[in-house]
Parts: structure tokens; C-alpha cells; sequence
């Protein structure tokens, strides 16, 4: 749904259902207008939006001459997210891992929706929840344009939309044998931040990878004209890779020993390919390498060639000795 179907919003079992609030009742009109209509309203002018938020629909007005890019992820408690995390985290990672498609194609980022499954009314939550959509939305200049709420279990589903010119758009389907594959940033950093949340050790959300992935739009945005294809790193390196090879029927040699990690020791093949990192994995002209170069120097960000595309349909791993290691499964979806 582009926007929330106002009588079916939280329609958690009851018809009339209402919450106190000091002395007032809130229903659920005004939980909308409260926690939700708001959030990046200040941006709707300068990102054409019409019609936001309270009406059966949200209508979009195209800029010119531009293309428009399209992408959902849905998050699940327990799957996608810790149940345990702080709410303006849930929301924030929610949406940012969904912009990581649009910044992988080289897309501007415009609006979000929401779709959200939750158990109970539970107001001191939706607050918060509500901030770290804010802070997302702020921090893009993003509005929240609508959606659907329901009652069950944690469940966030995210819509993102943004604009590109006319046959600009980064896919998985231009590399080319011979190109130079790679990756952005540093691999393994928010798993491993992960595994101390699990462990209850906590650490400053606005610093942490997992709890507030840092989405490259600034980079991608300079490798339009550059990169010849692009995948964001979700799943895992050597499985978003072989995603990318397949849509563009070509093979490929990655080296594991110029896979940019953040430590220093190296991390192993399956600790490499863990996912959830979103960095972008591209692949470009060996032509292109001072570009690369003068983009990664004024962007401020690592920018690493790890590997080449080849003939065939195969990804082959190379260890720092020369052999070929077995390529692991990355994050599985069933």
C-alpha cells in the first residue's frame, strides 16, 4: 500500500479500540497523526509528494526527466533484528538496509512507507520507534508517505522509492570480462558487533554497524558512468557476487587476501561471508581505477579491488597461498 487505510490502522482486535494518554483517550486516528503523519514532513514539497499520509493513497509527482526506483525488505523479530534492540534502532535499521538497494543502483533516495505488524499498543514504544524513523528520515531528507499497521508479531516491512536520469540505473547485469571487481568500506564489522549485542554488551547505536548500518549514497552516486554493475552486500560477499555473475552470465576470481576487513588479523572464508554488511560490491574498467581512486580519497571511505571478472559462471575463491578455497553459503533465507 502506498498509504494507510485510516479504518484499518491498528486494528489489533477490538473496533473502538482506545488508549489513555493523561486524561485523554487516543484512537486510532489520532495514533496516526501522532506517531506517524509527521515523520519527514518538512520534506514532502522538495520531494514531490501531493498527497502524503490520511488518504487512501499517496500520489507522487515524478521530477522531470528523471526514472523512478523501487525497492522492499521486510524485517522480522528474532530474524532480521535482535528482539532485545532499543525501538528507534528496529526503525532505523528497518529502513536503512531497505535504502541499501536504491544506493546500489545509484539512486536518490525520495520517500519510505511502512507496513508494520505489532503485538500490543504500547505507547512509550511507539515513540521511540517513531524517533528512529526520524532520525533516518532526517538524515536523507526522506518523508514517511504511508502504509498499513496490523496486529501479530514483529514485523516491519519497508518501501523505499527514489529517482535516477533515464538509463543510468546501476544493475547486477553489466559486468563485463576483464573488469575489476570492488567492495566499499570493511567487511565483518557488523556481525561482529552482532555477536557482542547477543552477548548483552552494549554499544553506542549511532557508532554501531548492525544497529545502524551506514548506507553509501555518496559513493554510489559518483559511480554512475563509472561502475559497469553493482550488488549491495546483504547476504554475504561471495554470494552477492555469485548473484552478480549470474545476472551478467560471467564467472569470477576474488582474493581473499584484498578483502578490506576492519581487523586486523584476517577473518576467515565463512566469517567473511556472514552478511549484513552493505557496503556495495561493484565492478568497473580497469580504466577506471584513478576515478575510483580520487572517489574513495574524497569520499573518505576505503574503496578495494579484490578481484576479476572472467569468463565461465563460476566464483572462485583464491586464498593468499593460490588455492581455491570452498565457497560457503551465505544467509539463507529457507
Amino acid at each position: 500500500m502506498a498509504a494507510w487505510e485510516l479504518q484499518g490502522y491498528l486494528n489489533l482486535s477490538l473496533n473502538n479500540l482506545t488508549l489513555q494518554k493523561g486524561q485523554e483517550t487516543l484512537n486510532e486516528h489520532q495514533l496516526i497523526k501522532e506517531y506517524f503523519s509527521d515523520v519527514g514532513s518538512a520534506y514532502l514539497a522538495e520531494q514531490g509528494i501531493k498527497v502524503p499520509i490520511g488518504d487512501d493513497a499517496a500520489i507522487i509527482s515524478l521530477p522531470r526527466e528523471k526514472e523512478s526506483v523501487i525497492s522492499v525488505d521486510t524485517s522480522i523479530s528474532g530474524v532480521h533484528f535482535l528482539e532485545t534492540m532499543e525501538p528507534s534502532d528496529i526503525a532505523y535499521r528497518s529502513v536503512s538496509v531497505a535504502l541499501s538497494d536504491l544506493a546500489a543502483c545509484g539512486a536518490t533516495p525520495a520517500w519510505f512507507t511502512l507496513a508494520i505488524s505489532i503485538k500490543e499498543y504500547d505507547l512509550k514504544w511507539l515513540s521511540d520507534f517513531k524517533q528512529g524513523l526520524k532520525d533516518i528520515s532526517n538524515e536523507f531528507k526522506i518523508p514517511l508517505i504511508g502504509g498499513d499497521t496490523t496486529k501479530g508479531h514483529l514485523s516491519i516491512t519497508i518501501q523505499v522509492g527514489g529517482y535516477i536520469d533515464p538509463g543510468k540505473t546501476l544493475t547486477r547485469k553489466g559486468a563485463n570480462v576483464g573488469d575489476l571487481i570492488y567492495i566499499t568500506g570493511y567487511i565483518g564489522e557488523a556481525m561482529a558487533e552482532l555477536d557482542q549485542l547477543k552477548l548483552g554488551k552494549s554499544s553506542s547505536s549511532n557508532k554501531n554497524r548492525y544497529l545502524r548500518p551506514k548506507i553509501r549514497f555518496g559513493v554510489a552516486e559518483r559511480l554512475l558512468g563509472i561502475a559497469s554493475s553493482a550488488i549491495d552486500i546483504s547476504d554475504g560477499v561471495f554470494q552477492d557476487l555469485d548473484h552478480l555473475c549470474k545476472e551478467s552470465k560471467v564467472g569470477a576470481e576474488i582474493f581473499l587476501k584484498k578483502i578490506p576487513t576492519f581487523l586486523s588479523k584476517a577473518l576467515s572464508v565463512k566469517e567473511i561471508n556472514r552478511g549484513d554488511d552493505y557496503e556495495i560490491l561493484f565492478t568497473s574498467a580497469e580504466s577506471n581505477k584513478g576515478k575510483i581512486n580520487d572517489i574513495a580519497r574524497e569520499e573518505n571511505l576505503s574503496i578495494c579491488e579484490v578481484g576479476l571478472i572472467k569468463k565461465g559462471s563460476k566464483v572462485e575463491i583464491i586464498s593468499a597461498e593460490g588455492k581455491l578455497v570452498e565457497t560457503p553459503s551465505g544467509y539463507q533465507h529457507f
